[in-house]
């Protein structure tokens, strides 16, 4: 039950990794800027009063949870968009050896970290280069 539970979430991250890890940087990003407001600009006219009203003395944490969260984001968000970057590199080769040699790396990028589009378009190259 678990893991199939597991495996549809793993599925629907891979399919929109790039929204999701957007919508928590910016998430994250505001939890990071109300922590750092709270914790050195409380008495500033620009400070959400009734945000930092709220968490009080926790603002610190936030500070601290908001930028561990935003580091991770921004990296799953970069390694994402590296990723789509190095595919398509790769496979608008014309070229039926370097295809080849990058074959492997390919499968790997198409099947276990991008969206299933990327699929369809490595079964498309294999076919234009009569590979099985």
């Amino acid at each position: 039950m678990a893991s199939e539970w597991r495996r549809e979430l793993n599925g629907w991250l891979q399919e929109h990794m790039l929204a999701t890890s957007a919508v928590i940087s910016i998430i994250s990003g505001f939890l990071f800027f109300i922590g750092m407001v709270g914790q050195w600009y409380s008495d500033s006219s620009i400070a959400p009063t009734a945000i930092l009203d709220f968490i009080g003395d926790w603002d610190i944490w936030v500070l601290i949870v908001g930028l561990i969260i935003f580091c991770f984001s921004l990296y799953y968000f970069w390694d994402t968009r590296n990723n789509m970057y190095k595919f398509e590199e790769m496979i608008s080769t014309s070229s039926k050896k370097e295809f080849q040699k990058n074959w492997t790396e390919l499968e790997q990028l198409a099947r276990y970290q991008l969206p299933k589009e990327y699929r369809k378009k490595v079964a498309e190259a294999r076919e234009k280069f009569g590979l099985r």
